[in-house]
């Protein structure tokens, strides 16, 4: 799993240890954050490893594939590509270079890393990537940060043809507005798109990792190529 120390990346490695899963997930610097998720996973299932890895980096990534089978015991199963560099959010005439390369960094990232993924995973396999609702409806001072996660969820829906003859799924979570210390969104457009959503509140990472777990379930192999809202019906 493509990013696990932290927000929903930390409570999926939480929820799939819990159903027994042999987990590894990446984390880019907070070793900490990392050894932590580690530690609070491993008290109900020995099998999860930290490795350092940014999924901005095609080598690190495929070093991360490399080390599963001599590790684990086997080619990996599923793989969900959670991580995304800090969101910046400024009007088209004020964004920088310097943040929107860090953010499009991740994208050409996430396309190796679904590349590797499709070559190594078993067949019958689950791909997962996370996206956001701001790929589909954009707000002010979104606009590269919407089309970073646009790219992300083409990505996705084009390899989900791709993967047949392997019987391999390929589905998006896109996630409302959650609760989580990556979001830094201004706090006006926080109200104004919870106030569009009709449950009335923010989501949490508990909301949105037990949605992603559902995906990783055997019964959900006829499930493909679908981008799956975890937002609370935001109109």
């Amino acid at each position: 799993m493509a990013g696990g120390s932290r927000g929903i990346g930390k409570q999926l490695v939480l929820e799939l240890a819990a159903q027994g899963a042999h987990v590894l997930f990446t984390y880019v610097s907070n070793e900490a954050e990392s050894r932590a998720t580690e530690e609070e996973a491993r008290r109900v299932n020995p099998y999860v490893i930290g490795m350092k890895a940014n999924i901005g980096s095609k080598e690190d990534m495929i070093k991360v594939f490399d080390y599963i089978p001599a590790h684990f015991g086997g080619k990996p199963d599923i793989y969900i590509g959670v991580a995304f560099p800090k969101s910046i959010f400024a009007p088209t005439a004020y964004m920088t270079e310097e943040g929107f390369d860090s953010m499009f960094t991740a994208v050409k990232g996430h396309y190796f890393t679904l590349q590797k993924a499709a070559q190594s995973l078993n067949n019958g396999g689950k791909i997962i990537v996370f996206s956001s609702g701001a790929a589909a409806m954009p707000q002010m001072a979104s606009g590269a940060y919407s089309g970073a996660k646009a790219a992300i969820e083409k990505f996705a829906l084009a390899l989900s043809k791709e993967t047949g003859t392997q019987q391999i799924t390929v589905n998006i979570v896109s996630p409302g507005v959650t609760e989580t210390d990556g979001l830094v969104a201004p706090k006006e457009m926080i109200d104004m798109l919870v106030a569009q959503t009709p449950l009335g509140r923010l989501g949490t990472v508990s909301d949105v990792a037990k949605a992603t777990l559902q995906l990783c379930m055997p019964e959900m192999s006829w499930v493909n190529g679908q981008v799956i809202q975890v937002n609370g019906g935001i109109l």
